[in-house]
């Protein structure tokens, strides 16, 4: 792998912003986590295609950070080059179809859209996501999940190309978009005009059920693990006696089983190790294998 002074002269003239060891705690949700050893930040989607090439031809590992709010960095931090998203973050509209960079915020394209009395959106209130990562995902709510408006992407593979996919092209799963190493840049929602009270009277609904269950204004990375199939996570975690569990300080919340706060101050290793102890009480209980739905990177 290269050396650190091998990658700075590589990213001598790269069309954006560029920092060595960055702390990457302060960009997640949950606020663990080391540095990244090289934060590229592009300005455009061919920086982003620039940025792939780059670490293929350095044989370095690259990872992209959105808003943080699925991932749990490693206590010592990552090495290769990590790619921010956040000065992607156009916004357009072509009638009823919204087109979003994968910078931006999606709650702030959800109340977006919702002014514009077009509904589609509103249902994923309350996910803190930026576009490209709740796409790259399929992030979602108990009553719908990004794919389901979704029109078209544009995305960078792994080979440091942009292409455009239509969304019959696209297989997504259960917190999956599908997308495996490729790097969506940029993706189109085809919505329906409605009244915005209307739009904002589901929001509401949809924000307050959440607030109720779920324990958003803390800090965590959402659900930990994903539901195996007929039965929620929450559920088995809570039946097998971890509700409130902890180590260091990193415990289970006492409002969703499936979230792992960290009430100040966790380590990564203090979050692992509470995984582990979970999933080692389920399988003993019920003989169920629980598999993480949080994005882990550095250990």
């Amino acid at each position: 792998m290269a050396q650190a002074s091998e990658i700075r002269s590589a990213l001598t003239g790269f069309p954006g912003e560029v920092r060595q060891e960055v702390p990457l705690a302060p960009m997640t949700h949950v606020r663990i986590g080391g540095p990244a050893a090289f934060l590229l930040a592009p300005k455009t989607a061919q920086g982003v295609c620039q940025a792939v090439e780059l670490a293929r031809s350095l044989a370095v590992p690259l990872q992209v950070i959105g808003g943080g709010s699925n991932l749990l960095v490693g206590d010592a931090g990552v090495s290769g080059l990590t790619l921010s998203l956040a000065n992607l973050n156009r916004v357009t509209r072509d009638g009823e179809r919204i087109t979003a960079e994968a910078g931006a915020s999606l709650p702030a394209l959800i109340r977006s859209t919702k002014d514009l009395g077009l509904a589609g959106l509103e249902l994923l209130i309350g996910i803190p996501a930026q576009v490209g990562g709740a796409v790259a995902m399929n992030a979602g709510t108990r009553d719908t999940d990004t794919f389901t408006h979704l029109h078209s992407l544009k995305v960078v593979d792994e080979h440091g190309v942009l292409q455009e996919l239509e969304r019959d092209a696209m297989r997504p799963r259960y917190r999956d978009g599908g997308l495996g190493a490729s790097i969506v840049v940029e993706a189109t929602f085809a919505l329906t005009p409605d009244d915005p009270r209307a739009i904002f009277d589901r929001l509401e609904t949809s924000l307050k059920r959440r607030n109720a269950t779920q324990p958003v204004s803390e800090r965590s990375v959402g659900c930990v693990f994903r539901n195996p199939d007929g039965v929620a996570a929450a559920q088995l975690i809570e039946e097998a006696g971890c509700k409130m569990l902890s180590r260091g300080a990193v415990r289970v919340s006492g409002k969703h089983a499936n979230y792992f706060i960290n009430e100040g101050g966790g380590t990564a290793q203090d979050f692992l190790g509470l995984m582990r102890e979970v999933q080692a009480r389920v399988v003993e209980r019920f003989r169920v294998e629980l598999v993480p739905e949080v994005e882990i990177w550095g250990v």
